[in-house]
């Protein structure tokens, strides 16, 4: 046992790109697929917070948001309430560069720290991090409260920052992620 649940992130809207981006295809495979592969050899379970029908085939438990239009910080809470585990670790289904080498170093990293967010240059990636089960309740006040930024989130939670510039044989392109369509042809 790891003691750790993986967990995709998939609910968005995808207004710039009109489509779902997890299902857009890379390399002959979903954008998802991609994300699970990485994800896969590093957690106990993997699953997925979508509220698209689309990703119920892929053989995972699938939950959509316990509370609606908060965007990802929503989703991010709602992954922290289905989990099983203390240590979860959430990414966006839209960064198929992923590694699961990336994944493993990130979890490596972890220790008591409520979250765990990696910085990549000077951007922080809150989308590829680890999320304790303990700031649920702390989370849901934020969007009881309107708050939906998971930047504001995580600046007031008990947040340890891993600066991965040193490490860019291992980080190299893996935050890359899918918005627009420019995004997406540039990435096939």
């Amino acid at each position: 046992m790891k003691n750790i649940t993986g967990i995709i992130l998939a609910g968005g809207k995808s207004t710039r790109m009109g489509e779902d981006k997890g299902m857009l295809v890379l390399k002959g495979k979903k954008m998802v697929e991609h994300v699970i592969a990485a994800l896969t050899p590093n957690v106990d379970e993997v699953i997925i917070i979508s509220n698209n029908d689309n990703y119920n085939n892929l053989g995972f438990k699938v939950y959509s948001d316990i509370i609606k239009n908060c965007g990802p910080l929503g989703g991010i809470y709602s992954a922290l309430q289905y989990s099983n585990t203390d240590k979860n670790f959430i990414v966006s289904c839209d960064i198929p560069k992923i590694t699961s080498e990336a994944i493993a170093f990130i979890i490596a990293q972890s220790m008591n720290e409520d979250v765990l967010v990696p910085i990549e240059k000077t951007e922080i990636e809150p989308l590829c991090a680890i999320y304790n089960k303990v700031c649920c309740e702390q989370i849901k006040g934020f969007l009881d409260a309107g708050q939906f930024k998971i930047r504001n989130a995580i600046e007031k939670l008990n947040t340890k920052y891993l600066d991965v510039n040193l490490y860019q044989e291992i980080f190299k392109e893996v935050f890359t992620n899918v918005n627009t369509p420019n995004d997406y042809e540039a990435l096939k």
